[in-house]
């Protein structure tokens, strides 16, 4: 494996969308194994992945029947994808200014909250989803809203039982990138609540709410 530092990217960009697809359904397993009193099954060289996986009902390799489990949109889900992109956003602040920092050779300055809200913009995204966000906005009251117009990672769903039922299952994937900006916002000492909202299917809306004035 090559150096963090060098430039090149160290986990393919499908490798890495799937994986962040996987944070809800993983989620929703752990949430029934825990309310169910099940640990989770070991695996074996006898295990096949479809025993590993019926510890939800119907849920197997290949379906998608996991999205209509009850606990998609429960708390515990939820607050537990968030704190997954809590924790990486903290670390991916860090990691991304020090890269930034060793590649040019200087102190990348972050002035003030705006400059954190484009550092977000510019460098997180482009890190995690390919791009960069489509649209910055902010009162200069602590008040900002960033816009994705295409998010990568609702963007290929499609739900056979039309565009609600879609959005309603697509709105549990942005507990992850709220608790990512969170995290890099607290990375800087910043205390934030974020908040979204699928304005035109697949374009999202972020709605951060901070107590600083810029």
């Amino acid at each position: 494996m090559g150096d963090i530092l060098d430039g090149n990217p160290q986990v393919a960009a499908v490798a890495l969308q799937l994986l962040v697809q996987e944070v809800v359904p993983t989620s929703i397993r752990v949430s029934h194994a825990l309310q169910t009193q099940e640990k989770p099954r070991e695996f074996t060289p006898t295990t096949s992945s479809t025993e590993l996986s019926t510890a939800v009902p119907h849920d197997l390799p290949g379906t998608v029947d996991i999205y209509d489990s009850p606990l998609l949109g429960s708390d515990d889900v939820s607050i537990r994808v968030e704190k997954y992109g809590f924790h990486i956003g903290v670390s991916l602040a860090e990691v991304l200014l020090f890269k930034n920092n060793h590649i040019s050779h200087t102190t990348t300055k972050i002035g003030d909250i705006l400059d954190i809200m484009k550092f977000i913009c510019r460098d997180v995204w482009k890190c995690v989803y390919g791009k960069q966000m489509d649209n910055l906005r902010t009162n200069h009251r602590g008040t900002f809203v960033l816009v994705d117009n295409s998010f990568k990672t609702i963007r290929g769903m499609n739900s056979p039982k039309g565009i609600q039922d879609t959005i309603a299952k697509a709105e549990t994937y942005l507990w992850f990138p709220s608790g990512l900006i969170r995290g890099v916002l607290s990375s800087f000492g910043i205390d934030a609540t974020v908040s979204t909202e699928i304005t035109q299917f697949p374009a999202v809306t972020f709605n951060i709410l901070t107590s600083i004035n810029n």
